[in-house]
């Protein structure tokens, strides 16, 4: 089985985006259907049960705080063929977390391609060449309090990506007197 760790976007979110990229893009054959739409966090790819375990295991003890990302503005990538949706910065924090589950993933042997972390909304896949610009430009503003463990499902409606784990991301508790 294969899977990622990620977050979800609110159904308003998902919808919001669809409506965009109906409106600003052209049709394209192999769009991403919203309820597919997802930041993912770290693609883990086939792993064992052991290696699951710990993950989870890990991912309990990590304290995490909710993340704010700003989608606005649109990206291909040629070798994958993919149009998405992107930060043109992304927070500090982003980084941070993302680098806590990187720590996480080696102490659960998971073994990770070295690429730099770009957070995405994957909107089309198999897109032969770089579409024109959107004629409307992006600016979506997705929060998310919760990281998640998809599984990536193919079958005979395509791929699909349920939750099988999650993990709450909470605001750190200050002592009275700090602000």
């Amino acid at each position: 089985m294969r899977y990622f760790l990620g977050f979800d976007l609110a159904v308003k979110s998902k919808l919001d985006i669809d409506a965009w990229r109906h409106k600003s893009l052209p049709s394209f054959e192999a769009a991403v259907p919203a309820s597919n739409f997802h930041i993912t966090a770290v693609f883990l790819g086939q792993i064992t049960d052991r290696q699951l375990e710990m993950l989870s295991l890990g991912l309990d003890e990590l304290t995490m705080q909710p993340q704010q990302f700003s989608l606005d503005m649109m990206g291909y990538w040629s070798k994958p063929k993919i149009l998405w949706l992107g930060c043109t910065n992304v927070n500090d924090s982003v980084y941070q977390l993302y680098t806590s589950l990187i720590e996480v993933c080696k102490k659960s042997t998971i073994e990770l391609p070295n690429r730099d972390y770009k957070p995405h909304v994957t909107l089309v896949r198999k897109v032969s060449a770089n579409p024109p610009a959107a004629l409307l430009a992006p600016n979506f503003v997705i929060n998310v309090d919760k990281l998640h463990l998809f599984e990536s499902v193919s079958g005979k409606q395509g791929v699909h990506y349920p939750i099988r784990q999650s993990w709450e991301m909470r605001k750190p508790i200050r002592p009275k007197g700090y602000s």
